[in-house]
């Protein structure tokens, strides 16, 4: 017992394993801190590509005065390149026209999409406040983007990540598809 006693007294002096017992307990957090920092980037990364890639597919498709049906897929498949390095596997996207009539009522005209299926032609759609001017045409792009971690996927599983954009056709008053 007095052995005990003597070996526990010498061990409370002792201060050399003292660092490495506090680095124990550190460790996992800064791990965790790490670990959630990065998939935080990526995610805030991803988004970021969901936001440019709408927007590319808006702008492409405003610039065109009349589109085929071979040609909407081109600008559609084209966002595989702007998502890069994300993939678009998991990615819905679609192009829509908005036909607004004379009473300010918006329907789908024709609609075009990869990785599901375009609106109803004819479908009537909500616009926001002051977009709905009678007699005119808006492109419609969206994508819905299910964003996969890399690390706890398992935990967290997918994020769903949004984004849609409303644009006026730039060279011509509607975009007739072919």
């Amino acid at each position: 017992m007095i052995a005990l006693h003597s070996l526990l007294r010498r061990l409370k002096r002792d201060a050399r394993g003292v660092a490495l017992l506090e680095f124990a307990f550190v460790a996992p957090v800064l791990l965790v801190l790490f670990v959630g920092g990065y998939q935080l980037m990526d995610a805030t990364s991803a988004y970021r590509k969901v936001t440019r890639t709408v927007r590319t597919l808006g702008d492409l498709t405003t610039q065109s005065t009349s589109l085929t049906t071979a040609q909407a897929d081109q600008i559609l498949n084209a966002s595989n390149k702007v998502m890069a390095p994300y993939p678009t596997a998991n990615a819905v996207l679609r192009i829509s026209e908005v036909q607004i009539s004379a009473t300010g009522v918006g329907t789908i005209a024709w609609s075009r999409a990869v990785n599901g299926s375009g609106y109803t032609p004819g479908s009537v759609v909500t616009l926001p406040t002051g977009l709905n001017q009678p007699n005119t045409y808006l492109i419609y792009s969206e994508i819905n983007y299910n964003y996969v971690p890399n690390v706890a996927s398992k935990i967290l599983g997918p994020i769903p990540l949004r984004d849609t954009i409303l644009m006026s056709p730039r060279n011509s008053n509607s975009i007739p598809l072919t």
